[in-house]
């Protein structure tokens, strides 16, 4: 096989893997994927570990090297950063807190990177040949030009992201301990693009399943209790952040204060003042890890971004159960999956429970 059909069937493979990891961390793109969304969360971690072993474990065979004085010297940096988003790509699957936290960084700076060389790349190798007179002329090659175009298509799809990528590296590095509207380094995600803009003055936590239904305010709430606790938030697609300072009430306490008999409302569910995003939790899993109703993060309120002025923090599971805004909790007999649990995610969502993450 020539270098240039090996460079081609790397490009192609490392395409698929660059679509499906920013489709993972761009938002719109999330929304659009729907219940689409696990399967390519599993395309971009399996293929990676396919490849990356594949790359360092058969690199003689399956890379693309120079082979004589001439050849291209840009395969071995390819090959460099490729190893490190493999490296940094496999930190985000294992390891504690403080490990993924690391590798969010070194993968999202790797990353962006990247994808600027690759972009830089295409621009020097853009299909154009001299001709016998030294003029330059667009090589209407079929095959050379389908694959510059896709792989300019491509690029150029993904570069939107590069600014917020190389932010979320920055703030990581830092802004550490700083939250600036959101957790250190951590690109706000939503189902509806946006957030609700909820004004606290008539905010109200409704509970439903209750022998009358209630509405509570803020303040309503503390009279049943406060609680601080340092909490290790970890999303489902690898990246985490330790010891995160949230301020709320034991839900397990709150709903047994109101009237809430396990045996009858086995189970209990949760919505967002998005309109959208649900949730639900099991009185087990309620039991077992202890939600809170969080309504401070580093003693001071949410912000926006993070659910103001109330959302669930469910330790020792994945983001997606801890909902956002939280505008009405209800009490009932049987389940009701919740948002991301209809597209595919597992219900019990402790960690690990994903993917062997």
């Amino acid at each position: 096989m020539s270098f240039s059909q090996r460079h081609w069937r790397h490009a192609i493979l490392v395409g698929l893997l660059v679509i499906t990891g920013f489709s993972l961390y761009l938002a719109s793109w999330r929304s659009a994927l729907g219940p689409l969304m696990p399967a390519v969360q599993i395309v971009h971690e399996w293929g990676g570990v396919v490849y990356g072993v594949a790359l360092i474990g058969w690199s003689m065979r399956f890379y693309p090297w120079p082979r004589e004085h001439g050849s291209p010297p840009f395969t071995k940096w390819a090959f460099f950063f490729l190893v490190m988003l493999f490296v940094s790509g496999m930190g985000l699957l294992v390891g504690p807190s403080w490990t993924r936290s690391i590798a969010t960084v070194v993968h999202g700076l790797f990353a962006g990177i990247f994808v600027i060389w690759v972009a830089y790349h295409l621009v020097v190798h853009w299909p154009v040949s001299v001709n016998k007179n030294r003029q330059p002329r667009i090589n209407f090659a079929r095959r050379r030009m389908l694959r510059w175009v896709v792989g300019a298509v491509v690029t150029a799809s993904v570069l939107e992201a590069v600014p917020s990528v190389l932010t979320m590296v920055s703030g990581r590095v830092f802004q550490k301990g700083s939250n600036n509207g959101a957790l250190p380094g951590f690109v706000p995600y939503t189902v509806v693009g946006g957030y609700p803009n909820i004004a606290l003055e008539t905010w109200r936590l409704t509970v439903d399943g209750v022998p009358d239904r209630k509405d509570y305010t803020l303040e309503q709430l503390m009279t049943f209790g406060i609680e601080r606790r340092h909490i290790n938030f970890q999303c489902v697609t690898g990246w985490a952040v330790d010891g995160i300072e949230f301020t709320g009430i034991d839900l397990e306490n709150f709903l047994s204060a109101v009237g809430w008999q396990p045996v009858d409302h086995p189970w209990i569910l949760f919505y967002s003042g998005d309109g959208v995003y649900t949730e639900s939790l099991s009185a087990d899993q309620i039991s077992q890890y202890r939600p809170l109703l969080a309504y401070q993060i580093d003693s001071r309120p949410l912000p926006q971004s993070q659910g103001y002025p109330l959302r669930l923090l469910v330790p020792g599971m994945y983001g997606y159960k801890s909902i956002k805004w939280l505008v009405r909790i209800e009490l009932a007999s049987h389940d009701v999956l919740g948002f991301w649990e209809q597209r595919g995610y597992p219900e019990n969502a402790y960690f690990g429970s994903y993917m062997g993450v």
